[in-house]
């Protein structure tokens, strides 16, 4: 018989990292530990350290089975459960440990981290608070490090730059809780405080990757695309495959309009790393910065289809979306039924704007524009006081806008047209500077024109409160080149919505939003995070010098029948949604040799409209597409059609606009939230609200009545163009006169001290 082992040799050997002698002579002492738990437990933690887990377990069990509540077994036991990935029996275990020795430190730490790794962000929290109360021995940087990740989890980022803080102060060369506290700061808002500090932490101590990330997204944030490019740059010198280097590489490259050289890069990170929900996204997003729409549609798809995300996302919604702009309805009623219950429990993202287009419902949108605003744009607006000199009422407009688009067109007369005896008037430029005639003719009617479209946000911040402006005034909202961040960080006293987006922005940081009785009646000002400023007879501006053409236009050169009815259309193809649509084509079943006018927005959407005229029994041909002409000729045409077919839940706008001051009659369906009611706030600005419907029945049937009666319709219109001239809608100057008592009144208000508050305006001049 052999001698007898001597276990200290053993644990000598184990000691000395020499693990295959050690494993052996613990196996030979297994036969003299007659209780079975000395040995078991050396010999599992030599297995564990040479990298056999499982076999570990089963030395670790073994000591177990005769010492069940032994706190030291049961810890080890719980760090092999982790190893092997069985985390919920791993906690287990350190909760058994810590009720056998309520003081055992490595015990209490364990489940702390345990948690953390399962994602139990408030039990993990607690667990952390027990250790910090009863002063355990080894609380050190990597404590409160993850003591900071845990409460960044709970989306409690001031709290956790205490702890990030801390764990500086025991370390100070502790690289990832210095690129924690720089994402604890950005997700404050503190985006330039974050890179400099990230920045002044990288001299002293050296950079990591994970560092340069973090430095890398907050100069996206600030939009610093061409420093964020050399950082995303270097982190991918060092891991050339790592994914947050390649999207934030190519959202630097997007940023620069670069948008080749990004989407090759995302294409990589694609490649490299195709289950990730995230990369997907991105990579969607940065195709429709490159009018890539069905390039998008693609890697949305390919987002929605993988597992569900840990943190809600938008893939769902952005897939729904684009597919929108497109007609192409592919598993519509399904794609959008799950999109507005995971956007009301909360398990998916719905973006603000895009709610606005498929629900008629402003609860909805004020809960989507509250955690967009949330999630997005965390920064605390600065308090600006009041200015206390006397003087002209300074007023900035803030768009992306101010060119040849919709928006400029219906500002342009209203600038011109403010009082400069009372008002300082000023633009903000957030978009390209193009130079064509409706911006030259923007630039002519303010007191200062600002092209912030290249500044980082603090710098646009610093150069837009350096104007002293009393009230800003958002023209984008969520939507276009917008810059919100501007608003968040705060660049005005006074700052209101108005125009561009038609609903509430859900943020703390906008005061106002501008709209009137009929967009936003008074039962449905709790669905709007700001106080509602009520103008009479109409919220929109238009412009009553606009030129039309209208002699000499024919039916023929836009591909009309001459003799035929001919229904109008020309929203936006997002508008367009399948219940609309199947509604267009029962009016043209019903009316015999009828057309539908339609806008041409792009390639695929016709032929995906023609496809489903088709399968509803309709001719494609009577879908005549309408392409792009001079804006005076596009004003001019609509003259050439019937009736104007509104769509719901977001209504014909400009588009309603445009349609009246040709004479065209519009048939809207009023719907319950503001995108879905300017329809029929024009209308009854020009004097029709008999062409306001409360049902897609009684649209329908009000639709084919007056195809099929000429005298009726023919009266309508010339109801219609007998009072343009002096309508509510295109008197810009009365208009402007009552824009400017709001403005003054809100002005008033912040000067006395007052908080924002909600008011009607009294008409200077009325209909």
């Amino acid at each position: 018989m052999a001698g007898a082992v001597d276990l200290q040799d053993c644990v000598a050997l184990h000691q000395a990292g020499r693990l295959d002698e050690a494993i052996r002579c613990y196996r030979g002492a297994l036969p003299q530990d007659h209780g079975g738990i000395q040995v078991n437990r050396l010999l599992g933690l030599a297995l564990f350290a040479r990298g056999e887990p499982a076999a570990a377990l089963d030395h670790l069990h073994a000591a177990l089975a005769r010492a069940p509540a032994d706190p030291t077994l049961l810890n080890d036991s719980g760090n092999v459960l982790r190893a092997l990935g069985r985390r919920p029996e791993a906690v287990q275990a350190f909760r058994r440990a810590i009720a056998a020795d309520p003081r055992f430190a490595f015990a209490h730490f364990n489940l702390a981290d345990g948690l953390l790794e399962m994602g139990l962000h408030a039990e993990a929290l607690e667990a952390f608070r027990t250790i910090l109360v009863r002063r355990l021995d080894g609380i050190d940087a990597d404590f409160h490090n993850n003591l900071g990740t845990c409460l960044m989890a709970l989306d409690r980022a001031a709290e956790a730059l205490g702890p990030f803080g801390a764990a500086l102060k025991a370390d100070p060369t502790h690289a990832a809780a210095a690129a924690h506290a720089g994402a604890a700061l950005q997700r404050l808002g503190r985006n330039r405080e974050s890179v400099e500090f990230l920045r002044d932490w990288a001299r002293r101590h050296g950079a990591t990757v994970q560092l340069l990330t973090t430095l890398g997204q907050g100069l996206l944030n600030l939009t610093d695309h061409a420093p964020a490019l050399q950082v995303f740059d270097e982190v991918l010198r060092q891991q050339p495959d790592l994914e947050r280097g390649l999207t934030g590489r190519g959202l630097a490259l997007s940023g620069l309009s670069r948008h080749a050289d990004a989407i090759a890069v995302l294409d990589r990170a694609v490649e490299l790393h195709p289950s990730s929900r995230s990369v997907q996204l991105i990579s969607g997003n940065i195709r429709l910065a490159a009018k890539d729409p069905e390039g998008a549609i693609a890697a949305f798809a390919r987002a929605a289809a993988l597992p569900p995300a840990r943190l809600p996302d938008a893939a769902l919604a952005m897939l729904l979306f684009n597919r929108m702009r497109l007609c192409d309805w592919t598993d519509f009623a399904t794609t959008r039924d799950a999109v507005l219950s995971g956007a009301a429990d909360g398990s998916l993202r719905l973006p603000p704007f895009e709610a606005l287009c498929i629900a008629d419902d402003p609860a909805l949108h004020l809960r989507c524009a509250s955690v967009h605003a949330r999630e997005n744009q965390p920064a605390r607006r600065a308090a600006l006081p009041a200015r206390t000199e006397g003087g002209r009422i300074r007023i900035g407009y803030v768009s992306g806008e101010v060119r040849e688009h919709a928006v400029g067109h219906l500002m342009a007369r209203l600038l011109e047209l403010h009082d400069r005896s009372a008002f300082e008037i000023h633009a903000i430029s957030l978009g390209r500077i193009t130079g064509d005639a409706v911006q030259a003719r923007l630039r002519a009617a303010v007191d200062g024109f600002h092209d912030v479209s290249a500044l980082p946000d603090e710098t646009a911040v610093a150069h837009v409160r350096g104007l002293g402006l009393d009230i800003a005034i958002d023209l984008n909202g969520y939507t276009g080149d917008s810059r919100t961040a501007l608003f968040a960080q705060g660049i005005a006293p006074v700052q209101a919505v108005f125009l561009g987006y038609p609903g509430t922005m859900g943020a703390p940081f906008m005061d106002y939003i501008l709209a009137d009785a009929i967009t936003v009646p008074e039962e449905a000002g709790h669905h709007y995070a700001e106080k509602v400023v009520r103008l009479p007879e109409c919220f929109m501006p238009t412009d009553d010098l606009r030129e039309i053409t209208i002699a000499g236009l024919t039916r023929a050169q836009f591909g009309l029948p001459e003799d035929a009815f001919v229904f109008c259309c020309f929203n936006n193809t997002h508008k367009i949604l399948p219940d609309a649509f199947d509604g267009m084509m029962r009016i043209l079943a019903a009316v015999p040799g009828s057309v539908l006018w339609l806008r041409e927005e792009n390639t695929a959407a016709t032929a995906h409209l023609r496809e489903a005229a088709a399968a509803r029994g309709i001719d494609p041909a009577r879908l005549v597409m309408a392409g792009r002409v001079d804006h005076a000729d596009h004003l001019g045409r609509h003259a050439l059609a019937d009736l104007f077919l509104d769509t719901l839940p977001y209504n014909a706008h400009t588009t309603a606009c445009d349609a009246l001051g040709a004479g065209l009659p519009v048939l809207t369906q009023i719907g319950q939230a503001f995108a879905g009611r300017v329809a029929a706030s024009l209308l009854h600005a020009v004097g029709l609200p008999e062409m306001i419907v409360d049902s897609q029945a009684a649209f329908e049937e009000r639709a084919i009545a007056l195809a099929s009666d000429s005298a009726a319709l023919a009266a309508i219109r010339a109801s219609l163009m007998a009072g343009l001239d002096d309508c509510a809608l295109f008197d810009t100057t009365r208009y402007t006169r009552n824009l400017e008592i709001a403005l003054r009144a809100m002005c008033d208000r912040h000067r006395s001290g007052g908080p924002p508050e909600g008011f009607s305006v009294t008409p200077q001049h009325k209909v």
